[in-house]
């Protein structure tokens, strides 16, 4: 799939021509045959039409050029009669389709070259009499090549060196590009050092002209979910984050491309080695360092770099860090992404561009704004390339509040006796336990009159006795008064990640959690949002979801209560227009605690942390 060629407009555009009355689809035809179709006239530079033809198991180059190449590449010249020798022209012909093959490049997902080999010759009919000088573009040549794959390209990368000595303008190739199985054909033009990479998608490939807007929209949709949106292997893409804490410019951008900016120091022309790599992304910090500059507040901030990563075809997801290996100078791309900090969360930012160059007439932008989305284009044909954003009045994020002592009433009373059920249950007790003879009349109506005057104290006398086994200073709390104030802490625990500053978040953590644990459970939320495999970046906390919570009634706590809970964390980081979305499930056993005159966490034991799940989808703008 190239996309430059073949996008949604263009199909909009094929679409919409498909309903045109006949006559106007008779010129439109004519118009593309005649792209498609050698011009006899005289040519200042070298022109190649390739029709490839892309199978599973082989690709097939066919080949058509002027004969004037015969002069302007391989140097034969007419002879003093005015003619050229045919023997010469068969010899350069001849000559001529090995110089295709080896200027004519097609390399693989991994950047190799494929060997191609020379399979048919269609020379120049020459007439009787022989060929004047100065009429060898009235004639045309053509050539076949073949390729063979080990299996099924996903990706080719096609390029062309052919360059005539002394040439006013560079060779053009004009590659028409075809998927076996595919309903059409992709366009491209390639002149020397342009080089230009096509997906194939065995499983849906391209549909017809003939399919509705509808159908072409689900189709690219499903190739940007593929791709996780970075569909062109020839643009630059620039993606603009504002957050709360700093502004993050991340561009994407061709090898290449680069390469026609920067000189790129290598052994080899064709691949940028892992050493060479680390030399290179020197030069490019250097090279983005200047220009493109960046205001918050009005104050130009200086980028800090973040990572300059060398991708190769077979890597989809840009906010990994790549394995380390050489990449192609043909179709390797490099993700650069920029920093630049805000004291506080930026009220007016912007943001230019100013890396224009031959290749690099245009450039689409996405902004991310907090969870706003937007799209901007910067072009070397416009006088004004910056784009300004400015926030909007926004409320500040409400203040994390103490959890304060509740009502007695939702504490549990020690366990209490009224003074008739205390006399009732000595009484009971002294008779049974005195010997029998000692049982009277006398003995029970004393006992009689003791219960009467306690029944006459029921309202005044009370006892209350202890738990048996207690601590002093234990607080007995309610069940539904423990889940509360859980829920409670629980909450502000991980809202005070919705702080952007370090202090600010202990500022916030501080009001829950009490002593050493707050230290460590910053440290155990920090790392648990941590995305390894996009460079140790912190997640933000999307989502927070209680699934079990009870107080433990063992051991006893003093000043107040032990309690276990299950909960998930959502966390999200964003790269490059894609969301990466990590769920982390935890069980733990905390002791919540009175601390002057305040509800507190002072302590957390983790029991289960299973694996968390990362699922990847495009942020939709």
């Amino acid at each position: 799939m190239q996309v430059l060629i073949m996008n949604r407009e263009f199909i909009k555009i094929m679409v919409r021509a498909a309903k045109l009355p006949g006559l106007l689809i008779c010129g439109w035809l004519l118009t593309v045959l005649a792209v498609s179709t050698p011009v006899r006239a005289v040519h200042p530079v070298s022109i190649v039409e390739a029709h490839i033809y892309v199978n599973q198991g082989r690709t097939t180059i066919r080949l058509t050029c002027f004969a004037e190449d015969l002069e302007l590449l391989q140097g034969i010249e007419p002879g003093e009669d005015g003619f050229y020798d045919s023997a010469e022209i068969g010899e350069a012909t001849e000559d001529h389709a090995e110089y295709l093959a080896e200027k004519i490049i097609l390399r693989d997902i991994n950047g190799e070259k494929l060997p191609a080999s020379v399979t048919n010759i269609t020379a120049v009919e020459i007439p009787e009499g022989g060929i004047k000088a100065g009429t060898l573009m009235e004639y045309t040549m053509a050539f076949e090549l073949e390729i063979k794959h080990a299996r099924r390209p996903e990706f080719l990368t096609l390029e062309q060196q052919m360059v005539a000595e002394g040439a006013l303008l560079p060779s053009e190739l004009k590659a028409l590009v075809k998927q076996s199985g595919a309903k059409n054909s992709y366009l491209k033009m390639l002149k020397p050092g342009m080089p230009e990479t096509f997906r194939f998608d065995w499983e849906n490939p391209p549909l017809s002209p003939e399919a509705s807007q509808q159908e072409w929209d689900t189709w690219f949709d499903k190739q940007e979910e593929q791709v996780l949106g970075i569909v062109s292997y020839s643009s630059v893409y620039s993606f603009i984050y504002i957050t709360g804490s700093e502004v993050r410019h991340e561009v994407l951008i061709p090898l290449a491309t680069l390469a026609t900016m920067i000189e790129f120091e290598r052994a080899d022309p064709a691949f940028l080695s892992v050493q060479e790599q680390v030399d290179a992304g020197k030069k490019i910090e250097a090279f983005f360092n200047v220009g493109n500059p960046v205001t918050v507040d009005g104050v130009t901030v200086k980028p800090i770099f973040d990572r300059v990563d060398f991708y190769g075809l077979d890597l989809r997801d840009f906010a990994q860090q790549a394995d380390k290996r050489k990449v192609s100078m043909a179709s390797g791309r490099v993700g650069v992404i920029m920093k630049y900090p805000a004291k506080a969360p930026p009220a007016a930012v912007t943001v230019e561009w100013t890396k224009f160059s031959d290749l690099i007439r245009s450039v689409d932008a996405v902004v991310f704004a907090y969870k706003e989305a937007e799209k901007a284009s910067f072009s070397s044909f416009l006088e004004n390339n910056v784009y300004r954003w400015e926030a909007d009045d926004a409320d500040p994020l409400p203040a994390i509040t103490n959890v304060d002592l509740e009502d007695p009433r939702y504490f549990a009373a020690p366990a209490t006796f009224g003074l008739p059920m205390v006399t009732l249950v000595a009484l009971l007790a002294a008779l049974l336990l005195c010997p029998f003879t000692f049982r009277s009349s006398k003995l029970l109506a004393v006992a009689g009159f003791l219960f009467g005057a306690a029944l006459l104290l029921t309202d005044t006398a009370v006892v209350q006795l202890p738990a048996p086994f207690e601590p002093a200073g234990t607080i007995r709390v309610k069940a539904e008064t423990a889940d509360r104030v859980f829920d409670q802490l629980h909450t502000n625990l991980f809202r005070a990640f919705d702080y952007s500053q370090e202090e600010d978040i202990y500022d916030a953590l501080a009001v829950s959690v009490h002593g050493n644990l707050l230290r460590k459970l910053y440290l155990q939320i920090s790392n648990s949002l941590r995305i390894e495999q996009e460079g140790g970046a912190i997640a933000h906390i999307e989502q927070v979801e209680r699934l079990s919570g009870k107080r433990e009634k063992l051991p006893f706590v003093e000043n107040g209560f032990r309690y276990r809970s299950k909960w998930n964390i959502v966390g999200t980081i964003e790269h490059w227009g894609h969301i990466h979305q990590r769920t982390n499930q935890y069980d733990a056993q905390f002791d919540v605690q009175i601390v002057d005159g305040d509800w507190k966490l002072t302590s957390m034991e983790i029991i289960d942390q299973p694996q968390g799940i990362v699922k990847t989808r495009l942020r939709k703008f």
